[in-house]
């Protein structure tokens, strides 16, 4: 790892510890550790620029896949299973 490279991810850390987890307590209040983990791997992982928004079809509004897939992370994380589907 070169200087700038560690430059960036230490930029990066400090940004998520010291603005966005405190903006993100200050809106919803304490978070369960669970929750911590999944805010700081969303943060650092950024699924949403690996997939593409696919568009609907006429008349139709294009899909998020970002959402989805950070969904996909969520329920990796906190392990989530769905029953009966």
């Amino acid at each position: 790892m070169n200087a700038t490279q560690r430059t960036g991810i230490m930029q990066r850390w400090n940004i998520i510890q010291h603005e966005l987890m405190p903006e993100l307590r200050s809106e919803v209040g304490s978070l369960a550790p669970k929750l911590v983990t999944l805010v700081h791997i969303l943060e650092w992982v950024r699924i949403e620029e690996f997939v593409s928004s696919n568009w609907g079809g006429c008349g139709r509004p294009e899909h998020d896949r970002g959402m989805l897939a950070s969904a996909f992370v969520a329920k990796a994380v906190l392990g989530i299973s769905i029953l009966g589907v």
